[in-house]
């Protein structure tokens, strides 16, 4: 990247931060709910417009989509996710959320932000590059249900496809200035698991005459943890959480089921099967011990709130992050572990596009503050917005940039 560009697109962010930071708190203090981002969508797809890019909306739901044409060349997918939690917010910030119970606690809002300002920049160096930026604002990542309806509405037919995929994320445990990535497999496949566990109800006095959900479910809670320790290689990544656990509606009566919600963690495929192979081996097991008939083994169900593991691509990570580092300066791209959460961007992956992912570092001091999804996740918005819009900027410039 030339000087005279890196020095433009410096002095661009500088000139735009003040109005990205408000942009930030206003997508801050109004946020919505997965499957929800009706206003958001709206905000985002105004600034997007504002800045010269053409934009379809309601794609998957609330998706939307920006197309900036460049003249020959790649096509790179620019992805920010828009959704919000139901946490109520405790970081007693001025621009804390105004909506009861909804907060933007995982940083999506940086991401957005980010967005519109790389929009920006990008927009304005039309002479540093060459191809298509297709811009993303994405519904749905919480229940990573939205890249998933995206896609089914076109996203990759209706536009034109990508060659390579970036996307951003706040890193709470990596120092503010610092950039983190890796190639291969960059965070987990999860899977979401219902446990019906069936018995047979009667009167808390008189137990014998039942067989008790209740202590079916506990003894299975406990066995299921054997899966890590006892069957899954020490040498792979497996996590599994029941979560959830509800039975019963009375002191003196023992129901006739227990429902519970398990998440499991991985990695790698095999582990995803060989892990629910002894869920469901466990849950039948336990159920057949306690002396329940075969026509009410527990149900044990996959729901479709599944997610692969995010593999980045080694090539494309390789030079975007040389991008940055130019940008940056040496060092400021760390290589980082596999992560153990998930996230909905590995699905445009599996689609055959490259990806690169970054965690934009947003600790201050020696010590993580408040991680994601905590009710006072609160990262020092100003400088978050800067390193992630430089980060989207130098991204794209690596896959588009003219010699």
């Amino acid at each position: 990247m030339r000087e005279a560009v890196r020095t433009e697109i410096d002095d661009l962010i500088s000139r735009k931060l003040p109005a990205l930071v408000a942009l930030y708190q206003d997508f801050h203090a109004d946020p919505e709910l997965s499957g929800e981002e009706v206003q958001t969508a709206r905000q985002l797809a105004g600034e997007l417009e504002a800045a010269g890019i053409t934009v379809t909306m309601e794609i998957g739901g609330h998706g939307l989509i920006g197309v900036l044409e460049n003249g020959p060349g790649p096509v790179m997918m620019l992805r920010a996710d828009m959704d919000a939690l139901p946490v109520q917010e405790e970081t007693g910030l001025p621009y804390a959320s105004r909506r009861p119970g909804v907060m933007h606690a995982c940083g999506h809002d940086i991401n957005m932000t980010a967005l519109v300002g790389a929009a920006g920049v990008l927009a304005s160096v039309r002479e540093a590059w060459s191809g298509t930026l297709l811009f993303v604002g994405q519904p749905a990542e919480e229940t990573v249900a939205g890249a998933r309806a995206m896609l089914r509405d076109g996203l990759f037919t209706r536009f034109p496809r990508p060659t390579c995929a970036v996307a951003v994320h706040a890193g709470p445990d990596i120092p503010s200035g610092m950039i983190g990535t890796r190639s291969g497999v960059l965070s987990a496949g999860g899977e979401s698991i219902d446990i019906t566990v069936r018995g047979v109800g009667g009167h808390a006095a008189h137990p014998d005459q039942a067989k008790d959900p209740v202590v079916i479910a506990a003894e299975t809670i406990l066995a299921l943890q054997t899966i890590r320790s006892r069957e899954i290689s020490p040498n792979e990544f497996f996590v599994l959480t029941v979560a959830a656990v509800h039975g019963g509606s009375k002191h003196n009566t023992i129901p006739d089921e227990v429902t519970m919600k398990a998440n499991l963690r991985y990695h790698h495929h095999p582990v995803r099967e060989q892990g629910l192979e002894a869920v469901r081996r466990i849950a039948a097991g336990a159920a057949r011990t306690a002396g329940v008939p075969e026509d009410l083994m527990p149900v044990v169900t996959v729901i479709d709130e599944s997610v692969p593991p995010l593999v980045t691509d080694a090539g494309l990570t390789g030079r975007c992050s040389l991008a940055v580092e130019e940008m940056l300066g040496e060092g400021s791209v760390i290589e980082i572990p596999p992560l153990s959460g998930s996230e909905d961007f590995a699905v445009y992956g599996q689609e055959g596009v490259p990806l690169v992912y970054f965690r934009v570092g947003t600790m201050l001091g020696e010590k993580p503050g408040p991680y994601l999804h905590s009710s006072r996740f609160a990262p020092d918005q100003t400088a978050a917005i800067r390193y992630a819009t430089l980060v989207l900027v130098a991204s794209a410039l690596a896959c588009t940039g003219k010699e």
